[in-house]
């Protein structure tokens, strides 16, 4: 048994409807008398977004968050059939000499007319005027860099469709490169460009264009001149406005403006009908254009975290959509209806806004949602029947709001696997809470309740039961029979004793009952084999302890601070949760086991 020590452990859970721990100190292996073995953090809201492009394709991606185009690839994704060499490459990290490298393998591209030479992450700083001579690239990568500037003769590669310079330093670009009139794929990610290049807007054959992560603050009306686009990247810059421009992009299939400073969308942003992905999350947004509507392929659509206070009813025509998400705005309600037209939906999250209760829409608006999250609201009551067409709904997220009860009609939820009511006002829970047989995750932590059903012993599948600060005074015995159940969480609240069935939990890794009352721990607990962390801390009136504890084999983790354990040695109390354990197991009749 491997045994550190840190701070007293705290608890709290996460705004993905699963639980975390905090340790209240530093994690792992420092001896703190009457402190704690280990450590442990909490676990963060899960915040997502509208999925996007990764490498250098077109088109949505899957998951929550849009963005990105891969970073630091170490192969980039772009095939072509021409292209079946080996990769040259220069020898990596040698500073000067990899300049040096670089005009070797310029040679001999020449001599053997490779068509895609990878130099990338080779701290190349200059590209000399010999590149000239590699007329037969196809694909020229040189991302990862320290390239400041390129020379002319880069306009020199008729043949190049994809060139890749993220990551370097480069503040312009040669008008040269208009030249490139074979020119598909630029990459110019993680470099500090203080504005779009003009020459860009002279390559009318991209399609791709990645200009995320620079310094760019406006964009020009000649990017009409880009009609050919399918994926554009503008994500985090400086950029506050977005020109009536971007409607001639007719072609465009994802759009990402993440992370700016834009404050309105043109209208003509309804020109761009082929769109599938826009992201629009991390701006300053305080309105949406009803052109939005116009949008009729659109599935995946990022608003989180703007200014928003209201949605247009038009967007009920984007019928493709399968995510919903304006997390962190401060939307009151939505146009009725909204949902229940936007049949495809399986995710609605529409957490941390201002909604006083559910959407307007009914039964209908849930009928294909697996996964609803409103946290941090101010709704005070989920209507009766609110969820009996939702027959694939999974997750159910209502923490941070103001309920006080929870609907009669809970024992229909049965499809229930994640139950988020942390933090509300709850007084108790409804004796039909058994009948939800797939939940997997029950949070009820910072409510007020006094007492918990003894049918929570139906809930077989349960694997996180957080009960963190409530004002609970004894667990039923029925608690035992959670088989399946991996953490429990009793922080905070006034507990004189555990069940003794609290054995029974055999799949036990993780028990936080500190901050209670405890006066004993049963001896059953020593039966929990598989328990790692143990949270004990801050019961006053706790004065030993069993020496089964002893018998817990993968106990890495145990917190005593602030327990008076009176019946120990004084000298091993205060050597820390490590010298506990040596002296239950040496003074213990289960010493030769």
């Amino acid at each position: 048994m491997n045994l550190g020590s840190s701070g007293g452990g705290g608890t709290g859970s996460s705004g993905n409807t699963s639980s975390g721990s905090g340790g209240g100190g530093q994690a792992g292996g420092i001896t703190v008398a009457g402190g704690s073995i280990g450590g442990s953090g909490s676990n963060s809201a899960n915040t997502s977004g509208v999925p996007g492009s990764g490498g250098y394709g077109s088109g949505g991606g899957s998951g929550s968050e849009m963005p990105a185009e891969i970073i630091r690839p170490k192969v980039v994704t772009v095939k072509h059939p021409e292209s079946n060499k080996p990769k040259p490459t220069t020898k990596k990290g040698k500073g000067i000499q990899a300049d040096v490298d670089v005009i070797k393998e310029f040679q001999r591209c020449k001599e053997e007319n490779i068509q895609r030479l990878d130099l990338s992450k080779s701290s190349i700083t200059v590209i000399p005027a010999s590149v000239k001579d590699c007329t037969s690239l196809v694909e020229f990568y040189l991302y990862g860099n320290k390239i400041s500037s390129l020379p002319p003769e880069i306009g020199c590669l008729a043949n190049l469709k994809t060139l890749a310079l993220n990551e370097n330093s480069l503040t312009s670009l040669p008008d040269s490169l208009q030249n490139l009139k074979q020119l598909k794929v630029l990459d110019l990610r993680h470099n500090k460009l203080s504005d779009i290049p003009d020459v860009i807007y002279k390559l009318h054959t991209l399609t791709t264009l990645y200009l995320r992560f620079n310094r760019i603050r406006v964009v020009g009306d000649n990017l009409k001149n880009l009609s050919n686009l399918t994926m554009l990247s503008l994500r985090e810059n400086k950029i506050h406005e977005l020109p009536a421009a971007i409607g001639h992009l007719v072609n465009l299939t994802t759009l990402d403006l993440s992370h700016n400073h834009l404050k309105h969308l043109p209208e003509e942003i309804g020109h761009c009908v082929n769109l599938t992905a826009l992201d629009l999350q991390h701006n300053d947004l305080l309105d949406i254009p009803e052109s939005i509507g116009n949008l009729s392929n659109l599935m995946r659509l990022g608003l989180r975290y703007n200014q928003l206070t209201s949605i247009p009813v038009s967007l009920k025509n984007c019928t493709h959509m399968d995510e919903f998400n304006v997390e962190g705005n401060g939307i009151r309600q939505l146009p009725d209806g909204l949902l229940a037209s936007l049949s495809n939906l399986t995710t609605i999250t529409l957490s941390r806004n201002a909604f006083h209760s559910y959407p307007s829409g009914g039964p209908a608006q849930f009928t294909n949602v697996t996964s609803i999250n409103l946290e941090h609201n101010q709704i005070d009551k989920i209507q009766y029947g609110i969820f009996s067409r939702a027959k694939g709904l999974t997750k159910l997220n209502m923490k941070e709001n103001a309920l006080t009860s929870l609907p009669l009609d809970i024992g229909t939820w049965t499809q229930m696997v994640e139950l988020n009511f942390g933090t509300n006002s709850l007084t108790k829970l409804p004796d039909d809470i058994h009948c939800l047989q797939n939940l997997e995750i029950l949070i009820l932590s910072n409510n007020t309740l006094k007492r918990i059903p003894n049918t929570i012993g139906n809930l077989k599948k349960l694997r996180v039961l957080d009960l963190e600060e409530n004002r609970l005074e004894s667990l039923p015995s029925e608690i035992g029979l959670l088989h399946d159940l991996q953490k429990l969480i009793l922080q905070s609240n006034q507990l004189s004793s555990l069940p003794r069935t609290i054995g029974h939990l055999s799949n036990l890794t993780y028990l936080s009952v500190g901050e209670n009352n405890l006066q004993f721990l049963p001896e059953e607990i020593g039966t929990l084999e598989n328990l790692e962390s143990l949270y004990i801390n801050d019961n006053a009136s706790l004065i030993k302890l069993p020496y089964e504890l002893a018998l817990c084999q993968n106990l890495a983790i145990m917190s005593i601070e602030n327990c008076p354990l009176s019946a120990l040695p004084p000298e091993v109390v205060s050597g820390g949760p490590s010298l506990v354990i040596q002296y239950l197991k040496l003074h213990s009749p289960y010493r030769q086991m």
